[in-house]
């Protein structure tokens, strides 16, 4: 079920930009909702989830600055919103790279990684917003 990827398109994410990363999730097992939702971005793949650059854990419960699981995917389909703040993006540094995963946990307990891949941070030009 994991799609390489790269988590902003190619382009890099923009040091101090706030955004929202939404993904679709389809072919759900019958029955089964999302129940949870991780993004985890790490300077190294061995690093503890703890020491993360950032991570977004989300639930069916919109949390600001967060996220939430916007449709848990009853139809089959479910949709997961992660918002990642400034403070998020300026946790990077630019001409890095970084490794990233979208994780979820059915309402079974199942875990399944919907992507995995690399992504990057660019300097800002505008600083003063």
């Amino acid at each position: 079920m994991v799609v390489d990827g790269n988590l902003h398109n190619g382009l890099g994410i923009v040091r101090g930009d706030k955004f929202a990363i939404r993904r679709t999730v389809n072919r759900l097992p019958a029955g089964r909702t999302i129940a949870e939702a991780w993004l985890t971005v790490k300077a190294a793949i061995a690093d503890a989830d703890g020491s993360a650059t950032f991570q977004k854990i989300i639930t069916t419960t919109p949390s600001s600055g967060v996220g939430w699981i916007e449709d848990a995917g009853s139809s089959g389909s479910g949709i997961i919103r992660f918002d990642l703040s400034s403070t998020n993006t300026l946790a990077m540094t630019a001409g890095s790279s970084y490794y990233y995963d979208i994780q979820i946990r059915l309402d079974n307990d199942d875990i399944l990684t919907l992507e995995k891949g690399m992504t990057s941070a660019v300097a800002q030009v505008t600083i003063d917003t």
